[in-house]
């Protein structure tokens, strides 16, 4: 009688909890901006929450073998490898992308005076990351950190809520300046960001949230950084530095102001509208006329990059080999990986050689280029599948 009680109890237990991660999975769905991809958004939703759950499933695995509740249960290797998998299962979606780390890297760029940067690299704030706890710990992260300003390489967003500017709006807390430019995928997702009817999706798109936020957006602009310290979140928005736009009439004269105080040129360099159907110029300048703000400049040049498709195209300086920041995204892993094959770059540290050389492994951290430096982001959220590998990582760079 007992064990028919104990079965009935872990039978009604099992059948809660998968009732309770489908309908919550369901009703997050309708939150995430799914457009036409609704059952895809809810599968990796349920992939997701059902991570939550694993350690009543634990649980309820351990009572049941104990008890003997389950025939199928009575060899103990099957037990102990279920419970590893859930455990592992558990970890890789729950702890790793809440153990945030910082990583040291030092540049060689000339500058007259030592700047320290934080890089961010692919947030994807939306179905997986990006929750309030993510985010405060971030931003106090970043505003325990001795550096002159933040950097972030975009694809900001990843099925983000409908309440765009209230899921970002803890950024605001950060108190140095901060920059960013926007990846292909933030592009699309001003373009699908309407429904049949014309109505909005989102409340807001990215590019008002930056101006809500006091984030600079400089996508294909080039602006000064003269920053000596970092300022406080009261004074942050003073503090920016005004940004060089083609329609600028005194554009020569507004750079030489600016370069009695410069330490750096940080440049925007992103896609372009035609390589994203549907999506309006957002204010985006002609990439030659940013080639020739580059090309002119006399102090160090910085270029901020959500990907690079080649190479080949990074524009040329009259400043010895600019440092490319960018992200690890597909197209930039691939381009590395076949201008390793050509022995065109090489990694300025080979330290973990086996690992770098693993199919599996990030192509990241400083590479050496004959045009440019580059350097490639570890990364901070999560798409596709909801597991995480690697730990999020701040890279903090200290250019000299």
């Amino acid at each position: 009688m007992t064990d028919h009680v104990f079965y009935t109890l872990i039978t009604f237990t099992a059948a809660a909890l998968l009732a309770y991660i489908v309908l919550w999975s369901g009703l997050q769905t309708f939150n995430a901006n799914p457009t036409k991809r609704f059952l895809r958004i809810w599968v990796k939703l349920i992939l997701y929450y059902a991570a939550y759950t694993m350690p009543v499933w634990m649980l309820l695995l351990s009572l049941s073998w104990w008890q003997d509740a389950l025939p199928i249960l009575a060899s103990t290797p099957v037990v102990l490898a279920a419970l590893l998998a859930m455990g592992l299962y558990f970890y890789t979606v729950i702890v790793q992308p809440n153990r945030l780390r910082l990583e040291q890297h030092s540049v060689d760029l000339n500058l007259s005076t030592p700047l320290t940067i934080a890089v961010l690299a692919d947030l994807r704030i939306g179905l997986y990351s990006g929750k309030p706890r993510h985010i405060r710990k971030l931003v106090t992260t970043l505003n325990a950190l001795s550096a002159d300003a933040v950097l972030i390489t975009g694809d900001w967003l990843y099925y983000p809520s409908a309440d765009l500017v209230g899921q970002l709006m803890l950024f605001k807390g950060i108190n140095k300046p901060v920059y960013t430019v926007m990846s292909t995928s933030d592009l699309r997702y001003q373009s699908i960001n309407t429904t049949k009817q014309g109505q909005p999706l989102l409340e807001d798109t990215l590019a008002s949230a930056f101006d809500v936020l006091d984030i600079s957006y400089i996508g294909q602009q080039c602006t000064s950084l003269p920053l000596k310290c970092a300022p406080t979140a009261n004074d942050r928005s003073m503090a920016k530095p005004s940004i060089l736009q083609k329609n600028d009439q005194n554009l020569v004269s507004q750079q030489r102001v600016n370069d009695r105080q410069m330490v750096a040129l940080l440049c925007g360099w992103q896609a372009t509208p035609k390589q994203v159907a549907g999506v309006e110029p957002l204010h985006i300048d002609n990439k030659a006329v940013l080639s020739e703000q580059m090309a002119h400049a006399t102090k160090p040049v910085i270029i901020l990059a959500s990907r690079f498709d080649s190479i080949n195209h990074l524009p040329k300086t009259s400043q010895p080999r600019p440092l490319l920041i960018t992200g690890a995204a597909k197209a930039t892993q691939r381009n590395i990986h076949l201008a390793q094959k050509q022995k065109d770059i090489q990694r300025h540290n080979k330290r973990s050689t086996l690992l770098n050389n693993n199919r599996m492994s990030k192509q990241r951290g400083l590479y050496q280029y004959s045009s440019a430096q580059i350097f490639v982001s570890s990364g901070i959220g999560t798409r596709g599948l909801p597991f995480r590998l690697y730990r999020p990582t701040i890279d903090v760079l200290t250019i000299r």
